[in-house]
């Protein structure tokens, strides 16, 4: 597995790419031939939309993987959805 930009070591993508608002993390392979996708199997009790469906997030998903590779953040307070 590796990380993309060097020292800063982002995955090639972080995004909810399952539609169950929780992230995943993309890698490459170190000879760059496979995507490796990296997601959870705890199941939650949680039920939200998907983050994709954020304008914000979406977008930041966009700009994430075409230039600036960091993590996206919905125009939305997460937490107060989740009910902590």
């Amino acid at each position: 597995m590796a990380s993309n930009n060097g020292t800063k070591a982002n995955p090639a993508l972080s995004a909810d790419l399952m539609g169950d608002w929780r992230e995943e993390v993309v890698y490459r392979t170190t000879d760059s031939s496979a995507l490796r996708v990296f997601s959870t199997t705890e199941p939650t009790d949680v039920s939200l939309p998907s983050l994709m469906e954020d304008r914000q997030y979406r977008q930041a998903v966009a700009w994430q993987n075409t230039a600036y590779n960091q993590p996206p953040h919905p125009s939305f307070d997460l937490g107060s959805r989740i009910g902590r």
